[in-house]
């Protein structure tokens, strides 16, 4: 059953009145990876806020959230502006008064070598996958602190801990500085409450995978290193997140779930 088309069950699971139901934060939730996890977990019951920069596309993953039964809510932000990032997070947590989980997903490719990628290229690989990761995780630990604990997920990629392709040189580099982040993390709220996990997806079929940063040879490169033969979706990395937010993970802190048809494995 694919639940980012689905409605929200009336018999989703709500811990308690609804002032306890839980409240996640989905960045880059205005399409893709994003977007469908924001989709899967308001099946789940939980109340979604969609953050990211198009505010048009963000208005229409909320709209499909209401219009199955969800409770969702959009707020727009840059990554890039530190201020802004802050501030979006803060509203974001005032608009349920908690915030209990948090996957930072939005990201951007990094394409180049160590030889001839551009300064460009590797600043903004590491201003929105490495340096916008952690000030989202720093603002959102402070509001995870008021309820007593909550889950991060990060979307870290199969690039952070494995590289077969040339020319993503920034884009690995800053996927593998953020995979640090995670588990510095995850050490150090531990005993806060407060889990932080990281999701690597493979190849999923969506708009940044079609384009040009990540596979320099062509999306055909892929389909030799994937034992499962096929690059996967968006609700099977959905479906991983939910999971890591979930009471049954409630011991799982410092990994990372390849969401990869069996790349790392190999």
């Amino acid at each position: 059953m694919d639940r980012t088309a689905a409605p929200v069950p009336t018999h989703a699971h709500v811990p308690g009145d609804d002032d306890a139901r839980r409240v996640a934060l989905v960045t880059g939730a205005t399409s893709g990876i994003g977007a469908a996890t924001a989709l899967e977990l308001a099946w789940r019951g939980l109340r979604v806020v969609v953050l990211g920069r198009d505010e048009e596309r963000g208005a229409g993953v909320v709209e499909r959230i209401r219009a199955s039964g969800g409770q969702a809510a959009l707020v727009t932000a840059d990554l890039c502006d530190d201020a802004g990032l802050e501030s979006a997070i803060d509203e974001a947590a005032d608009i349920w008064g908690r915030l209990d989980h948090a996957f930072n997903n939005a990201g951007v490719t990094g394409p180049g070598t160590v030889a001839d990628a551009t300064t460009e290229s590797f600043d903004r690989a590491f201003a929105v996958n490495t340096r916008a990761l952690w000030l989202c995780m720093r603002a959102e630990v402070r509001h995870m602190g008021r309820t007593g604990g909550g889950s991060i997920v990060n979307n870290l990629s199969v690039h952070s801990v494995r590289t077969v392709f040339r020319g993503v040189a920034p884009y690995a580099a800053s996927k593998a500085a953020a995979l640090a982040l995670t588990r510095c993390a995850a050490v150090e709220l531990a005993d806060q409450g407060i889990r932080v996990n990281g999701v690597a997806p493979g190849p999923i079929d969506t708009g940044l995978f079609a384009g040009p940063g990540l596979h320099p040879d062509g999306t055909d490169a892929w389909e030799p290193l994937l034992p499962m033969g096929r690059a996967g979706t968006t609700g099977e990395v959905a479906d991983a997140v939910a999971w890591l937010f979930s009471d049954e993970a409630r011991y799982v802190t410092g990994n990372v779930v390849a969401v990869d048809g069996g790349f790392l494995a190999c």
